[in-house]
């Protein structure tokens, strides 16, 4: 899914403001040039990854993180197409109708502080103040000491790391499938995060690799309550990374070591389903199922145009039923998923959508056929447009939703959208789970 989120926030993390603490990393604006060496030195030796080149480094306040946010929503996207995506996430319901996606963005980095490496500008921007954070508590609770700056700055020089020796920016493309990417970032913060952590403790024991891992649930879910203004869908994307990539790459290095974490980008998860369920990944892999969607000209002829192309995910699923049904019944209704395919068209005032899902087994998709009936109860209900049809169609385990074209074109043409769909497993390698099999075989 096409957001702006998931395409800027690489690796950010962001800070939540608690009050001062005296900068370790940071004075009057400036990088301790020995603490930043210190740092890249420990960071180096414990991934067994050397830099390969320097790491610019700026200090920016919170209005210059604003300016530099807003330059790049507008150099990746444009005023339009961001208003485009917020009438197709907004007709399926994951945004709010009507959503000022960009003014949200901003107003979130105007009254946040963040520090993130940026592997279009090869750059690491820091804030002024490395006092507070997310993660403060976290790290004042496991070592005892103010250390918060040693471990932002080594979270984010981890993010150099990753570039200069696996081509974030080229992985981090943007592509047909947001929810792989979404994975893949996950890996990507889970990493930096650890190896943050790990290097301020000098490495990790059987005891503290799990306390960590917990502090950081924790702190996640702290966050939550502190974002309350912003959508499910977009709380979810930013905290996703974090919670989901941390316990994830916690299993990696606990089995296999900072080796192994190197070798998840060889062979990276491909769906946020495998982060949410990692038996589906370590164990009986599950790649999901990539959907192609043909012969869209009888539902959308000339005169609409297409404003969004893209994979939800079973992590943004879940965020779209949480923001009309109960946590507990949005998991277990998003759970089934095996692959998506959604679209959106526009034609001047007009938005249309076609959502393709197939999902692990029918009764998985009778599960979301009765579950999205209820967010199309909501979603009508509250709705001053005229377009409030919707098709909901299953076919064994395949669901086909059309919603904001009159009935009689749907029903006229949506079987030719039947015909021309085609499901194929998406390109995975299980090299962690041969790994698994030939150990178990070999005690």
């Amino acid at each position: 899914m096409a957001r702006p989120l998931r395409r800027i926030l690489i690796g950010l993390l962001v800070l939540w403001t608690t009050g001062c603490s005296p900068h370790l990393v940071v004075r009057g604006g400036v990088v301790d040039a020995e603490k930043l060496k210190e740092i890249k030195t420990g960071l180096a030796a414990m991934r067994g990854l050397e830099f390969k080149a320097d790491v610019p480094i700026e200090v920016r306040n919170q209005a210059e993180f604003k300016r530099y946010m807003s330059a790049e929503l507008d150099r990746e996207y444009g005023e339009e197409k961001l208003k485009d995506l917020a009438l197709a996430y907004g007709k399926l319901g994951l945004y709010p109708e009507q959503f000022d996606v960009k003014g949200a963005v901003l107003e979130f980095y105007g009254s946040q502080v963040a520090a993130f490496y940026d592997p279009r500008a090869k750059k690491l921007f820091l804030p002024e103040d490395l006092s507070a954070g997310m993660m403060a508590g976290v790290a004042r609770f496991l070592a005892q000491r103010d250390v918060v700056g040693e471990m932002v700055l080594a979270h984010e020089l981890t993010h150099a790391l990753q570039d200069q020796h696996f081509l974030l920016a080229e992985k981090l493309q943007p592509s047909s499938s947001d929810d792989k990417s979404l994975a893949l970032r996950a890996v990507v913060e889970g990493d930096a995060t650890l190896s943050g952590f790990g290097y301020l403790f000098g490495g990790f024991d059987e005891t503290t690799l799990p306390q960590v891992n917990e502090a950081v649930q924790n702190s996640i879910r702290e966050a939550r309550t502190l974002l309350t203004d912003l959508p499910e869908a977009i709380v979810e994307e930013l905290l996703f990374q974090y919670y989901g990539g941390v316990s994830f790459v916690a299993q990696v290095l606990q089995e296999r070591g900072w080796l192994g974490v190197t070798l998840l980008y060889r062979y990276p998860p491909v769906s946020t389903e495998q982060i949410l369920h990692p038996e589906r990944f370590f164990d009986l892999p599950d790649p999901p199922i990539r959907i192609v969607l043909n012969d869209l000209d009888a539902l959308f002829p000339p005169g609409w145009r297409q404003i969004e192309n893209n994979v939800l995910g079973e992590v943004m699923v879940q965020a779209l039923f949480k923001r009309f049904i109960p946590a507990a019944d949005a998991k277990a209704a998003a759970a089934g998923w095996g692959g998506d395919r959604f679209m959106a068209f526009r034609r001047g005032d007009e938005v249309a959508l076609v959502w393709a899902t197939a999902w692990d087994s029918a009764e998985d998709a009778t599960e979301f056929v009765a579950r999205y009936h209820e967010i199309l109860a909501a979603k009508q209900a509250g709705s001053a447009s005229d377009s409030t049809y919707a098709h909901v169609e299953q076919r064994d385990r395949r669901v086909l939703v059309v919603e904001g074209l009159a009935k009689e074109h749907v029903v006229q043409a949506v079987h030719k959208i039947w015909q021309g769909m085609v499901l194929e497993p998406e390109p995975f390698d299980p090299f962690f789970a041969r790994l698994k099999s030939k150990r178990s075989l070999s005690r």
